[in-house]
């Protein structure tokens, strides 16, 4: 290896915003990789209690209600309504800076039917407070699951509709800078 390839190497390693292909964060807990895991063959998975049968988001190691160990995950509905929408426009994320700098990137807090509230990208910007939506896991560029919001009118029952959708927000690229390394 040239000494011109190590250079290049470390400095990809130590400016990610030098980087051809930026990715979003992929550093989980143990709790969000194992929520990634359980969301891979589902459209969404949120632990519940076995004791008291509270549905727990974000993922813990105890039960926020009854405070047993005794989580596991199932499938779960996703029907909800938007509390808040916001647009973020900066971002310290290098992968979200570059998606930045073309459009402002939509996110909402979402109060489940199922109880807990989260917060998702939302694939409408139009979505607003008190919308009726369907939230939906699937994977990223980093291969973490992330949470998606689409009207309760959008059909995302099968896998390829919610890739579509996926897709459409671009979270399965890489951000790509043209002359990086």
């Amino acid at each position: 290896m040239s000494t011109w390839d190590k250079m290049r190497k470390r400095l990809k390693l130590n400016r990610p915003s030098l980087r051809a292909r930026a990715r979003p964060p992929k550093h989980r807990s143990a709790a969000g990789s194992r929520f990634s895991a359980a969301n891979l063959p589902v459209a969404l998975a949120f632990q519940h209690c076995t004791h008291c049968d509270h549905v727990q988001y974000p993922p813990t190691e105890l039960c926020s209600r009854c405070l047993e160990d005794a989580l596991v995950y199932r499938e779960t509905a996703g029907s909800g309504t938007v509390l808040a929408s916001s647009t973020l426009h900066h971002s310290l994320w290098e992968y979200f800076k570059r998606r930045l700098r073309d459009h402002s990137w939509p996110i909402g807090s979402v109060q489940l039917d199922a109880g807990p509230v989260v917060i998702a990208h939302l694939a409408e910007p139009t979505l607003a407070g008190g919308d009726r939506v369907t939230i939906f896991s699937h994977s990223d560029a980093s291969q973490a699951s992330v949470l998606i919001a689409v009207s309760e009118y959008n059909d995302v029952t099968s896998g390829a509709q919610r890739r579509a959708v996926v897709e459409a927000l671009g979270l399965d690229q890489p951000a790509p800078r043209a002359g990086g390394v």
